[in-house]
């Protein structure tokens, strides 16, 4: 087995922790938000931005870069979100 010079050995070790690092956040958050107990997957706008410590403004971004916003049929104000998404959304937008 070849050794391989110290620039691409840090390289690794650097990408590497990065990788783990985004996993576990990944796992904290999903946790958080699926603290309580749900019947769907979905989860407000007002209880994503208190679990996420988060403005009105920080939602608005995250949908202007893609994440997916739900609306029920009927005439209503209510937004939800699916809980996976806001999870890999989070993780992703580092």
């Amino acid at each position: 087995m070849s050794e391989f010079d110290p620039l691409t050995t840090l390289t690794s070790r650097l990408i590497a922790e990065d990788v783990i690092k985004r996993v576990n956040e990944y796992d904290k958050l999903q946790a958080k938000l699926r603290a309580t107990e749900r019947v769907l997957p979905y989860i407000s706008k007002q209880e994503t931005m208190r679990d996420l410590d988060i403005s009105d403004n920080t939602m608005s971004k995250f949908e202007s870069n893609g994440l997916q916003r739900y609306k029920p049929d009927y005439n209503s104000s209510l937004i939800y979100y699916l809980i996976d998404d806001i999870c890999k959304f989070i993780v992703l937008a580092d």
